[in-house]
């Protein structure tokens, strides 16, 4: 870094001895202030890339950084056309191929904004959903369910299982209360989670055993550890089942979106193509 630096005091010193030459791209009212070759940097293009409201001390660190940076890059680019000139024609077939697919993607996206996809409401979610639900499948088991672990000396345990048990809106508000105050832990599953995420907030073994459990709607009991871990299984989907709408609206109303902005795509292509071949400007020969 030392070295690159007095080089560059070096370069900076001789900026007006530079000046006097007659190197390719001289710009004779701007200041030289590096050089690789008869490639110039200039004080002017420094200034531009300069961030807005830099502080004195910074914008010597950010010169000299990016001076050096030029350099590099400079040096670079022609180690590379040294090296690879025999694959020029590659480069620029790469190049062009590039420019033309900017290009492209920038008139897709121009047809895009010109017929923005409209709201798509329940009824066409729903309406798609019933016509493609062999698409949605259950690919491993799911439940909805509730958990929640007790030590095996709390004194109100009975009553709290009790509580768990009842249809009672006003003994579910206990229980729920209780478990707060207590600090125990209470899960609640009312959206779908797969069986695998349900079972891991329990002391159980992972076997395939417990595949039994899905047949159960009551409340069942593990007793680990001087806790006692109770939990029931509410709603179940097997494998191959039918997702539930609710599991698949958003990813249908994306599939919505990406049809609506195919055929957007596809007019306009074909419009593009039935007028360049009907005026002339394009043709396929037999």
């Amino acid at each position: 870094m030392r070295r690159f630096y007095e080089i560059l005091v070096v370069i900076l010193s001789l900026s007006s001895v530079w000046a006097c030459n007659s190197w390719s791209g001289y710009k004779a009212d701007d200041e030289m202030i590096a050089r690789v070759g008869t490639t110039y940097l200039y004080r002017s293009e420094l200034a531009a890339s300069m961030p807005s409201g830099i502080e004195k001390a910074d914008s010597v660190n950010y010169s000299q950084t990016f001076i050096e940076r030029w350099i590099i890059g400079q040096l670079k680019q022609q180690e590379a056309e040294k090296l690879f000139s025999e694959s020029e024609s590659d480069i620029d077939r790469m190049v062009e191929e590039y420019r033309r697919s900017l290009l492209v993607h920038r008139l897709d996206r121009h047809y895009l904004e010109a017929e923005p996809c409209g709201e798509i409401t329940d009824k066409d979610i729903a309406a798609y959903y019933n016509a493609h639900k062999s698409n949605f499948r259950i690919s491993q088991p799911m439940v909805k369910g509730e958990i929640f672990a007790v030590n095996e000396k709390f004194r109100r345990r009975e009553q709290l299982l009790k509580w768990f048990d009842s249809p009672k809106a006003e003994h579910r508000e206990d229980f729920v209360e209780s478990c707060r105050k207590n600090n125990m832990l209470h899960l609640q599953f009312e959206e779908w989670v797969s069986f695998s995420d349900f079972l891991s907030n329990l002391p159980l073994l992972r076997t395939s055993k417990n595949n039994e459990l899905l047949n159960n709607r009551k409340t069942q009991r593990i007793h680990h550890d001087k806790t006692y871990y109770y939990f029931r299984i509410t709603n179940v989907l097997r494998v191959g089942d039918a997702m539930p709408l609710e599991m698949v609206k958003e990813n249908i109303r994306q599939i919505l979106v990406n049809r609506h902005y195919t055929e957007v795509l596809h007019r306009q292509e074909e419009r593009i193509k039935s007028n360049a071949l009907t005026s002339g400007h394009a043709k396929i020969y037999e």
